[in-house]
């Protein structure tokens, strides 16, 4: 007499991970919707649509997705960005003592440039469609710490001491080692490390 059967086990366990984590901080059904579902099934916006209805009879119209995406970026990964540091400090014992970063250029299929997407050196080979440089500082086990996003004609090393330097303000950081490739580490950033009294390995 089964009439309906929910494949609901990881959405189960995301749930408790979101809450242990201390994601429910922020009180948006849209959010803890949105994340279960990059985790679990990573898509577009518009697949995430159909696979939130098609698993969970959850109805999420599109447009409030997109329109949640803005509130995303004007305030609230300010309060993402918090809760994940504050997670991975205490898995490591209140202490985030190896910072990584690097960067990778994301393009777009467009024919014009604007004041962000900016043609350069493009890591994929699209030298010529506008691009963004994205950066990111993760811990230890890859845990996300912080990004930054560049205009993509940006040289990179240019990129990464103003994120490391206010993630460190921030987070009132101490004893920590900075961790990046020699494409990044020039003369000036290793000179503005030293200078800093950062510890760091190309």
């Amino acid at each position: 007499n089964v009439s309906n059967i929910l494949l609901n086990g990881c959405d189960l366990i995301l749930d408790r991970t979101f809450d242990r984590i201390g994601f429910n901080r922020i009180d948006d059904d849209v959010f803890r919707k949105l994340v279960k579902a990059r985790l679990a099934y990573p898509t577009s916006k518009a697949a995430t649509v159909e696979y939130l209805k098609n698993h969970f009879d959850e109805d999420v119209d599109l447009s409030k997705i997109y329109r949640y995406l803005d509130k995303l970026s004007d305030h609230q990964h300010e309060i993402v960005q918090d809760i994940s540091v504050r997670h991975t400090a205490k898995l490591f014992g209140g202490n985030i003592g190896v910072l990584f970063y690097d960067v990778t250029t994301l393009y777009f299929e467009a024919d014009y440039e604007d004041d962000l997407r900016k043609t350069g050196f493009s890591k994929e080979g699209r030298h010529s469609n506008p691009q963004i440089i994205l950066g990111l500082l993760v811990s230890l086990g890859g845990y996300p710490l912080a990004y930054c996003i560049h205009e993509g004609n940006k040289y990179e090393g240019h990129t990464m001491l103003p994120t490391i330097n206010e993630f460190v303000s921030k987070y009132g950081l101490e004893n920590f080692v900075v961790v990046a490739d020699s494409g990044l580490m020039n003369n000036a950033n290793i000179a503005e490390l030293e200078a800093h009294g950062y510890k760091y390995i190309i």
